[in-house]
């Protein structure tokens, strides 16, 4: 008798804890209890492209952690295919998304939002902000367009005059002249209709007037591509064949410059300077090889910053105390800390990271947001 009831009981307690254990390992993620959220995502160039593949890959880790459901849309460096991809995902009948993540690439961006208005959906622009013209009209999130939640906006031009300052500092400090006895520079831009391509080269433009005896000798639009940059490079050296430094828009652009070098008797690294921007892999191994001297980027995890916003938003903490228009300085890569930084970005995955230690609502001892590549990617384990 008293061994049944034993049993009874040892049952009952094994029954309640088996129950416990199920509902503990079946509870939704804290990110997750409420119904996934739909946010659309618009890139705006292509998904061969190293730095938009880490774009994707960062705000579909970011999505994944938060409870959101992603969709990437690509428009192949095409703006008109921007802003039709942003018409229909804003106008479908069925399946919208509560929110729309996007760049104004090419002046697209105040042509989305009227998309997204129109449709009472929610907006969120990342990477170039807008020109000075446009945003007489339009203002600033949530004045003209009350949907337009807010922005994350590159500093291209303080990342521009960055990159130039450090390498007139460079050669400053090694000698490197041109034959004239100035520090001359050779400027590869990426596209004449890109704002951020054209603020960044006013940074460094600004930065040739700062510093003494040193000069922009050549300005030049190679279209984003390595083919372009490699000739514009191999006439830049005809022309001017001591020019000590090449500022570079981004890192495929610079891969077509080294190629040029290989058969010069120029040497990158020693009596040429090299600077670009993206963290492409090729790159950060080009900084290890002692080819690129300085590497600008970390701006491909904007959108994965703003789906951090928006989950709080989407709980009820809005970021306006923390303001609309947050701008995001770029991170520096060199010599000294690329080994940590290309072991990260050559496998292109972030799915370790934990983004809900950058939510507030979260974390309220957490009050601010982080928009610093090396923060984020500090937290892949």
């Amino acid at each position: 008798m008293g061994i049944k009831f034993g049993t009874r009981i040892c049952l009952l307690v094994c029954l309640t804890l088996s129950v416990w254990l199920l509902a503990v390992a079946t509870s939704p993620h804290p990110a997750q209890a409420q119904t996934a959220l739909r946010v659309a995502y618009l890139i705006p160039g292509s998904n061969k492209e190293p730095f938009w593949l880490s774009a994707a890959s960062f705000a579909q880790a970011a999505a994944d952690d938060l409870g959101f459901t992603l969709e990437i849309h690509y428009a192949f460096n095409d703006g008109r295919k921007l802003l039709e991809i942003g018409k229909d995902v804003a106008n479908r009948p069925k399946d919208k998304p509560n929110y729309i993540i996007f760049h104004n690439y090419e002046g697209a961006a105040p042509y989305i939002m009227n998309e997204i208005e129109r449709n009472n959906l929610l907006g969120f622009v990342v990477g170039t902000g807008l020109s000075e013209t446009v945003r007489q009209t339009v203002k600033g999130p949530r004045e003209k367009f009350k949907s337009w939640l807010g922005e994350v906006k590159a500093d291209n031009v303080g990342g521009g005059n960055m990159l130039a300052k450090l390498l007139f500092r460079a050669a400053f400090e090694r000698g490197l002249t041109s034959a004239s006895g100035r520090y001359t520079m050779a400027l590869v831009n990426g596209s004449a209709g890109d704002s951020a391509a054209q603020d960044r080269q006013e940074g460094a433009i600004l930065a040739s007037k700062e510093y003494y005896r040193g000069e922009i000798i050549s300005r030049s639009i190679a279209d984003w591509s390595r083919i372009k940059a490699r000739a514009i490079a191999a006439r830049a050296f005809e022309k001017n064949p001591t020019t000590p430094m090449y500022w570079i828009a981004n890192d495929l652009m610079a891969l077509g410059v080294l190629d040029t070098f290989e058969r010069t008797r120029r040497i990158p690294g020693q009596d040429t300077l090299i600077g670009c921007f993206n963290w492409s892999p090729w790159a950060l191994q080009a900084v290890a090889n002692n080819q690129i001297e300085y590497v600008l980027g970390g701006h491909f995890i904007h959108a994965g910053a703003a789906l951090v916003m928006l989950f709080d938003h989407s709980r009820g903490t809005d970021f306006r105390d923390k303001g609309l228009s947050q701008v995001a300085q770029y991170s520096l890569v060199t010599k000294t800390n690329v080994k940590a930084i290309y072991q990260r970005m050559v496998q292109n995955d972030y799915s370790s990271i934990d983004f809900r230690k950058f939510s507030r609502v979260l974390n309220p001892n957490w009050q601010t947001y982080s928009f610093d590549a090396l923060t984020y990617l500090s937290d892949i384990r």
